[in-house]
């Protein structure tokens, strides 16, 4: 197989990107030439957590993620369409975050009868390298995102095992890779804004209330409005979850894609 470029250095450091975008600002725009980042990790004494438990304590978090549905206030368009331009933009998030989910697992899947019970990926990437064979790859790595480069009919004729279910899973790899991509891109913007709409929060609850200053139409659009910020105080510990299940997932991805252009 062919050299990647040295950027699947194991020594490279992958940090934190600081996000302070303005309220439903534009998606970010990744440079090719940008460093490779992950979310960060919150400093952890080994002490205080060991690794077992910080992997049971992130799947119970991966358990409770779900999508939003906020409430229509029809008294105040404004706060309205701010909540369902929110709720959007989390649960566009939470769907690209369940298409990576799905795509690890297909990739995982390729390898099962290979190993005892579901395979590291690390472990994947192993025996990626052993059924590709002698087949020429090149790796190219931009902002949170690994791309394999390669030709179908090389890889038909110099890897081991039926070819489709190589290409298959060189496939997945690059998918799983652009999911990253867009996660890790798009998640901070999401976190500001709503935490933006969080901050303001008594302010826009007394414009509800003065939107129908006779009670007219009784307690049902303050308790709305009271339920949707509810339900939003909990996007900012999903997208955490969510940035940090993804960024654990590139660095491993990253690590263990080395051998995938190592001279063999």
């Amino acid at each position: 197989m062919g050299n990647c470029c040295d950027c699947l250095n194991p020594k490279q450091d992958i940090v934190a990107p600081t996000a302070k975008t303005p309220l439903l600002s534009a998606a970010t725009q990744p440079s090719s030439q940008a460093p490779v980042i992950s979310p960060g990790l919150p400093a952890r004494s080994a002490r205080q957590h060991k690794p077992g438990q910080e992997k049971n304590e992130l799947t119970s978090s991966l358990d409770a993620l779900t999508t939003v549905s906020l409430s229509t206030i029809s008294t105040v368009p404004s706060l309205d369409k701010t909540f369902q331009d929110h709720a959007k933009l989390y649960n566009d998030l939470y769907s690209t975050f369940i298409d990576l989910r799905k795509c690890l697992h297909d990739f995982k899947a390729k390898f099962e009868a290979d190993t005892e019970g579901i395979p590291t990926i690390a472990e994947c990437l192993r025996l990626l390298a052993t059924r590709c064979g002698d087949t020429r790859l090149s790796g190219s790595m931009t902002k949170n995102c690994i791309q394999i480069t390669y030709d179908k009919r090389n890889v038909s004729e110099k890897c081991l095992g039926p070819p489709e279910e190589v290409l298959e899973t060189l496939e997945l790899y690059n998918r799983a890779n652009n999911f990253i991509k867009n996660i890790l891109a798009r998640a901070p913007q999401v976190q500001t804004s709503i935490r933006l709409i969080l901050d303001e929060e008594l302010k826009l609850k007394r414009e509800v209330t003065k939107a129908d200053p006779d009670g007219k139409l009784g307690p049902n659009p303050l308790r709305r409005t009271t339920e949707n910020f509810s339900k939003l105080h909990k996007l900012p510990v999903y997208i955490d979850t969510i940035q940090k299940y993804t960024g654990r997932t590139f660095k491993e991805i990253a690590n263990g894609s080395r051998i995938l252009f190592e001279n063999t």
